[in-house]
């Protein structure tokens, strides 16, 4: 059965906070700098082309929304004509662009947007020596960065979700979004239980992150109740992942997890939590 539409990528998440003054401050630390900001939302972008990247709402601590981008006007209007999603209008933010807005099977949002207007980037990055000898890119160039300053991010990348049921979020992504699996996690062995759904968009024969979104059990990770386990967003280089831990923790900062190897992604991981 063919998806109602396939996305594209991921655009921008949004959470909910009970203290805005705290949450810029912790972006703008984690690597992010304010776009727009009114009495109840923030707008933050990092240095890749997107207009912003995280959008954050003053209220009780909560996840609201992932926004996917949609290929054409035509395929943001083919899913706001199905159920549980609504009328495309236009969005009220930085960049402009269009949004049809939808629930998941555990009433999380789904946004869906098109026609964001992408801004200048810079995402230049110094040459690095790794490998083999005969492979030197960076000869009598130093590569330093000013001590304490703050690290770069490209775009906003994956997000984790706690959903009571990982199957059938999976397959309410893949019916409406045309999201398709990249691993499938059993711990102790294929025969052993569910415990995780890596997820790619489906870009055909165009290169996809290994994953944008990953499906955990809500019932082992959040007491049953469904919602985030985490927003994850790509650096420029790995440079960036070492700048961002040692200002995270000298500010005080919790740290969740990291520095690590993803296994499955093939990505370097540096989890924290924000206040």
């Amino acid at each position: 059965m063919n998806p109602v539409i396939k996305v594209d990528d991921v655009a921008y998440c949004t959470l909910q906070v009970p203290d805005l003054d705290l949450q810029e401050k912790f972006l703008i630390d984690f690597g992010m700098t304010r776009v727009a900001r009114t009495v109840d939302t923030l707008y933050m972008r990092g240095d890749g082309p997107q207009s912003y990247i995280h959008v954050s709402r003053l209220g009780e601590k909560k996840f609201l929304t992932t926004a996917f981008k949609a290929l054409s006007m035509d395929d943001l209007k083919k899913i706001s004509s199905t159920d549980g999603f609504s009328d495309v209008e236009a969005l009220d933010a930085p960049g402009g662009g269009y949004i049809t807005r939808g629930h998941d099977p555990d009433s999380i949002g789904v946004d869906v947007v098109f026609g964001i207007e992408s801004r200048e980037a810079d995402v230049s990055s110094e040459e690095t020596n790794i490998g083999d000898f005969s492979q030197f890119r960076r000869i009598n160039q130093i590569k330093r960065f000013q001590k304490g300053s703050t690290p770069r991010i490209k775009r906003y990348a994956h997000y984790g979700l706690n959903a009571t049921d990982l199957k059938g979020s999976f397959d309410w992504y893949n019916a409406n979004l045309g999201i398709i699996a990249s691993d499938y996690l059993h711990p102790g062995g294929e025969q052993g239980p569910l415990f995780g759904i890596f997820c790619r968009c489906d870009r055909g024969d165009q290169p996809a992150d290994h994953h944008s979104i990953f499906f955990l059990p809500a019932q082992s990770q959040s007491n049953g109740v469904p919602g985030l386990n985490h927003v994850s967003f790509e650096m420029i280089d790995l440079d960036d992942v070492f700048r961002g831990h040692e200002l995270l923790e000298e500010k005080g900062y919790e740290l969740e997890w990291g520095i690590g190897r993803h296994y499955q992604g093939s990505q370097i991981f540096d989890y924290w939590r924000s206040p």
